[in-house]
């Protein structure tokens, strides 16, 4: 199987660097300061088999790598638009796309019965461009749940968990489902099949609706949010709404919210990856995060303000930072 990461953040490097300790052949597509040190001195990964390096083969020109078996999309939702005509060289009648992505992915509505006329987000695909290039018969779906970060160019830490959900858009067992789970598991990482890809997907996106848009609006670690007595009433109602939202489309991860909140109580003070962006001058994921959910309840005629008024609140906050460039498209969404 001929596979590619296009995006070498902290997750897909660890995949890729993973991958080929484990003898599999693979290609990933980065860019600036991180590409070149892989192309000098290769990928190096720190975790807790201690510190080691692989060769891969790395490049920015996706005309040069050709049409692949397997696309593995490692980008935040917000930078994939922009991305498009540097991924579409890589895709083939028969390409799986694959996107490794928090919150509401653009192939959301491909399988099931929706209330979205036009069959996309606006707030996660604007004008529906991500679903006209890729397809959505070509999405496979998939949850991951990883602690990692890179520590600087072409160093990459993996600090905690490594499973990877993933499961078709319709939720069958399909034998293509099956050839990803095989292709990826010489990584060595949990890579599991399942067949509720929403289910997982909402699941951990009300720790994301929570934790991170509040973390940069408290500019706080976690401990900060979900430590607080004060913060449980907001934390509950956000929970609650997003849950509300899941349930109309046919999801059936249901919480136990003070459970949730008790778990989440449980995370020490690390910062959420929006807070890293916020602090590091990064535009932010809110739409796929937040935004979504706040869509997904107006198509479904359920009211979330308590996420509306987070997600308006920590868009002013970016905007005001320069790190929002579609400020006024998102408040007109509300």
């Amino acid at each position: 199987m001929k596979i590619c990461i296009f995006g070498a953040g902290a997750v897909g490097s660890i995949l890729a660097g993973r991958m080929i300790r484990g003898g599999a052949a693979i290609t990933i597509v980065a860019r600036g300061t991180h590409l070149e040190a892989i192309q000098k001195e290769g990928l190096t990964i720190c975790d807790r088999d201690g510190e080691w390096k692989v060769k891969i083969n790395a490049t920015d020109d996706t005309q040069s790598l050709g049409q692949q078996d397997l696309l593995i999309l490692g980008v935040k939702a917000h930078t994939l638009t922009p991305a498009l005509a540097q991924i579409e060289p890589l895709i083939g009648a028969n390409t799986t796309i694959m996107h490794i992505v928090n919150g509401i992915p653009w192939w959301f509505f491909h399988g099931i019965n929706n209330n979205a006329p036009a069959g996309y987000l606006d707030s996660v695909d604007p004008g529906g461009h991500i679903l006209k290039v890729f397809g959505p018969e070509k999405a496979l779906g998939c949850v991951v749940h990883i602690a990692s970060n890179i520590i600087k160019p072409g160093i990459v830490e993996h600090n905690a968990g490594g499973t990877f959900l993933i499961g078709e858009p319709n939720n069958s067992e399909s034998e293509r489902m099956k050839s990803v789970v095989a292709a990826l598991t010489p990584s060595g990482l949990r890579i599991q099949p399942t067949t509720d890809i929403r289910s997982e997907i909402w699941s951990k996106l009300y720790s994301n609706i929570t934790g991170n848009p509040l973390s940069v609006l408290l500019e706080s670690g976690f401990e900060g949010i979900f430590g607080a007595p004060d913060m449980r009433d907001v934390l509950h109602n956000i929970i609650k709404e997003a849950s509300s939202v899941a349930n109309a489309f046919g999801s059936h991860a249901c919480p136990d919210i003070n459970k949730r909140l008790n778990e989440l109580a449980t995370l020490g003070n690390a910062k959420s990856s929006t807070l890293q962006d916020f602090e590091a001058g990064k535009s932010l994921e809110l739409d796929a995060l937040v935004g979504s959910v706040s869509e997904l309840g107006r198509l479904a005629q359920i009211a979330t303000p308590t996420i509306d008024l987070v997600y308006v609140l920590t868009c002013q906050k970016a905007q005001l930072a320069g790190l929002c460039s579609r400020m006024e498209n998102r408040l007109n969404r509300i």
